[in-house]
């Protein structure tokens, strides 16, 4: 077969997978070389107004995740047609002259079936929110139909917010701003109307408790910093509590710090009431080393402990001398090291990418120190003539002697 054959007949079978892709079929990706197709279902959406009355002319914008919008428009009997995917989730959305949906219409799990959306009547409303002093801006404007958000936004400078359209129906209105007290009310919105809101100032107490949870039980902590915002900076007491005011409705950071502590920040949401707030710090990681003794004999050992930030032993801390790795701690904490040489060396110590270090001195022994033998002691020679010494002593004890008896006869 030709080239020129070849390719007409890969166009034919093109077209004709394609115009069989069109009746019912839709393409959402391709597996290898053949395109997968989605089955295609048909909504009947039927739009009416609060009366059930049908409205035409109303525009319809339907999507799904990774499709549409397809578009229609209602005829007089309120009637259209809207192609999509079968199993998607189908939001509608819908527009018309005079009417309105505060939110679109969600079509879960499409088939072919019919469905019928409500839309009503357009209003709007203008809310004016005042405080003792006058009116309030940027105050806080909500508003609920039947429990679900509609608006949520702020007043202007002149205290005023006005809605977009939205359905005439029954609203729950909530006015407020930081630091005032909410105020609540029902509106009828039934076309265009006002609504006069007034909000008054008030705070509310913020305790916070500042603990050391590596203890069991937590341990309070004294003299915490906390911060409050820009409204307080407080210091914990002996039970680790200190108490602030703060306006209401409000959120605000909370800083707490303590010298050797990590610091730690909190949001604290403050509605209406006394909040509290328990915040637990732990000490800066931190290690340490200590040695027995700072002054070594040369040859001799030193015990080196090392702890942690609480004093608790840190083991498989690896142990260098003077920049060389020599050993590790225990499970105790404790190494051996020996001090090999004289003069200052330096004990470093490094665990969980920490490190602390010790100076010791190495001293060399002190010399051997062996008695000698004395000289035995000789008598000296007698170079004067006669008795000596001891002689002439006997003598006279002799004589003394002697004129003692004659005495006693």
């Amino acid at each position: 077969m030709s080239r020129t054959r070849v390719g007409t007949s890969l166009l034919l079978l093109v077209v004709i997978v394609v115009s069989a892709g069109g009746a019912g079929a839709a393409t959402v990706g391709v597996a290898g070389d053949a395109p997968v197709t989605q089955e295609e279902v048909t909504l009947t959406v039927t739009v009416v107004d609060r009366s059930g009355n049908p409205l035409d002319d109303v525009e319809l914008s339907a999507s799904w995740d990774g499709g549409g919008p397809v578009n229609a428009t209602t005829a007089g009997n309120g009637k259209a047609f809207v192609d999509v995917p079968e199993g998607a989730d189908v939001t509608i959305r819908t527009d018309r002259s005079f009417y309105i949906r505060n939110r679109p219409y969600v079509v879960e799990n499409a088939s072919e079936r019919e469905v019928t959306v409500e839309m009503a009547q357009r209003g709007q409303t203008t809310v004016t929110v005042r405080d003792e002093n006058g009116r309030v801006e940027d105050a806080i404007v909500r508003m609920f139909q039947d429990g679900r958000p509609v608006i949520n936004e702020r007043t202007g400078s002149d205290g005023t917010f006005t809605t977009p359209d939205i359905e005439q129906d029954e609203y729950t209105l909530i006015v407020f701003r930081e630091g005032y007290l909410r105020n609540k009310t029902s509106v009828t919105v039934d076309g265009q109307v006002s609504q006069a809101m007034r909000i008054e100032q008030s705070s509310a107490l913020a305790s916070f408790r500042v603990t050391d949870d590596h203890f069991d039980p937590p341990q309070a902590l004294t003299n915490a910093n906390v911060t409050v915002g820009d409204l307080a900076d407080v210091t914990t007491q002996s039970s680790g509590r200190v108490t602030v005011s703060v306006p209401v409705n409000d959120r605000y950071e909370v800083e707490i710090t303590k010298p050797g502590y990590g610091t730690v920040t909190r949001t604290l949401e403050v509605d209406e009431s006394d909040v509290s707030l328990n915040v637990s710090i732990r000490r800066t990681p931190a290690i340490s080393v200590r040695t027995d003794n700072q002054r070594i004999v040369v040859g001799e050992p030193v015990r080196v402990t090392v702890t942690d930030e609480y004093g608790d032993p840190v083991e498989s801390a690896s142990i260098s001398l003077d920049g060389s790795s020599v050993t590790e701690t225990d499970d105790s904490g404790v190494a051996s090291v020996t001090i090999e040489s004289a003069g200052n060396h330096t004990l470093r110590a490094t665990a969980a990418g920490l490190e602390a270090s010790a100076v010791v001195e190495g001293v060399q022994p002190a010399p051997d120190e062996t008695p000698t033998d004395s000289p035995t002691p000789t008598d000296s020679p007698t170079t004067a003539s006669g008795p000596g010494p001891g002689v002439m002593s006997v003598l006279l004890a002799l004589a003394l002697v002697a004129v003692l008896a004659r005495r006693r006869h």
